[in-house]
């Protein structure tokens, strides 16, 4: 396959050279735009999802994004939460427990924490919340992050 060079400046716009081009390359282009569409695909099916809170974390707990189900569980906007640490998730009295620091820590050490309990929502509200929080680590193994997946039990509704 073969690919012409035209000179713009010309007229008559002739080619000034042809270049041999390999199917490689349309491969290649083909591969890196399938790659694209899936990650925003990815993207897309975290972002979409409503009835589990998919929350990024950094190694702190700081939020770094954010679903339409986490917006619809506890309540905050993605513009009010990101930045904020998921401290806030909890009762006062798990936070002066260090519950949130404390799972944190299991994550890191056995890839995942679980919990059940009471979480706040932005309106002071609360409910009952099942969270799996599950590190993430770079190629070297180490934990680079979280993510944090919070559904809300209907059973707690019922009780609330």
């Amino acid at each position: 396959m073969y690919v012409k060079v035209l000179n713009l400046n010309s007229l008559t716009l002739q080619p000034l050279w042809i270049v041999p081009v390999s199917r490689d390359y349309y491969n290649l282009k083909r591969t890196m735009n399938k790659k694209e569409e899936l990650e925003e695909l990815h993207n897309k099916m975290i972002q979409e999802i409503q009835d589990y809170a998919i929350i990024l974390m950094d190694k702190d707990g700081t939020i770094l994004s954010w679903n339409k189900g986490a917006e619809k569980i506890k309540g905050y906007k993605e513009s009010e939460i990101i930045g904020q640490n998921f401290r806030l998730f909890y009762l006062p009295s798990d936070r002066e427990a260090h519950l949130p620091e404390k799972l944190i820590e299991q994550a890191s050490k056995e890839g995942r924490a679980k919990h059940i309990g009471r979480r706040v929502r932005k309106d002071g509200s609360t409910f009952w919340g099942s969270i799996l929080i599950t590190a993430l680590h770079n190629k070297a193994g180490e934990v680079i992050g979280f993510t944090k997946l919070t559904r809300e039990l209907e059973e707690g509704r019922k009780s609330d």
